[in-house]
């Protein structure tokens, strides 16, 4: 299989649903840590943190998708991805695993009104019986900016 006909992923949970993003998006998974927060910020802005001598904003993703908030637990972990030059990080329920899937078997983002605009996401990865909905950061941060304004 050449890089041209697979796609690499790490795969979490938000709730029931298992999400994933393109592996080349993300920098490194850390543990919740305490979070500056920043007032009169959209509640999906959790704040910023210091990552390591970086000040990194931190967005809720499950906020983010319109999904019921849930207190965070030992699985919960903050994704931190860069995408052009811009690193900012998103809380998730549970790392669950980095697959490789062949793009023959993504399928388009159906055509029907959802919670999240369909740019955001880049398709939906089938994979031993489960569903992965692939999201498409780059588009997730243009979304998140639009939204604050910047």
């Amino acid at each position: 299989m050449s890089n041209d006909t697979i796609v690499q992923l790490v795969c979490f949970k938000l709730g029931d649903e298992e999400y994933a993003f393109d592996i080349m998006d993300i920098q490194e998974v850390v543990r919740v840590q305490e979070m500056t927060h920043i007032p009169q910020l959209p509640d999906f802005v959790l704040g910023v943190l210091n990552l390591r001598g970086n000040i990194i904003s931190v967005f809720d993703l499950r906020k983010k998708l319109h999904l019921p908030v849930k207190p965070f637990d030992n699985n919960t972990k903050i994704v931190v991805a860069k995408v052009e030059e811009s690193v900012f990080s998103m809380v998730i329920d549970e790392i669950l695993e980095n697959v490789t899937l062949e793009r023959a078997n993504i399928d388009p983002a159906p055509n029907v009104k959802m919670q999240i605009s369909r740019e955001c996401i880049s398709g939906l990865g089938a994979l031993d019986g489960r569903i992965i909905t692939i999201l498409d950061l780059t588009k997730i941060h243009e979304d998140i900016k639009k939204e604050l304004g910047i």
